[in-house]
């Protein structure tokens, strides 16, 4: 695995965002939600049925749902070295492994990334997007005096 740095964008109480640095350069953003659900077979891992298994019954796994939405800031990946370590990024992040079940997805959004070069300026808009990708629609209301000197 080639060294990255992670930088914390966001800890909201069930939420957090990390940027992905990658030779001096930002190429990815991890969204972290904690579901407190476990996961279902055909809403949340659809490629399992029918190989892995026939019906939910089956499945009959109760763990809690953690997602990884590995957003990609430059188009998709093609590197298949790249997308492993940032699978292995995302996995590495999760606490309590055999209390949850994890899901990793990539996505490229190029609203996302825009959003995200641009968060010195929109800040509010950048977080309200990002958790607007979220499955609990969360919101949260900033105002100047929510950017001092712990959140830069």
């Amino acid at each position: 695995m080639v060294n990255y740095i992670l930088k914390l964008e966001v800890n909201l109480k069930n939420i957090m965002i990390f940027a992905v640095e990658h030779k001096s350069r930002d190429i990815a953003l991890l969204l972290f939600e904690d579901h407190h659900r476990p996961g279902e077979l055909m809403r949340d891992f659809p490629s399992l049925y029918p190989n892995y298994y026939a019906s939910e019954a089956e499945w009959d796994d109760d763990r809690n749902l953690i997602s990884a939405l590995v957003l990609t800031l430059d188009g998709e990946i093609t590197d298949r070295d790249l997308k492993d370590d940032l699978v292995c990024l995302a996995d590495s992040m999760i606490e309590y492994k055999p209390a949850v079940n994890t899901k990793i997805t990539f996505h490229y959004d190029p609203k996302a990334s825009q959003y995200y070069f641009e968060r010195d300026k929109h800040r509010d808009q950048f977080l309200q997007y990002m958790l607007s990708l979220c499955e609990q629609k969360e919101t949260i209301h900033l105002d100047e005096d929510s950017f001092n000197h712990l959140s830069q």
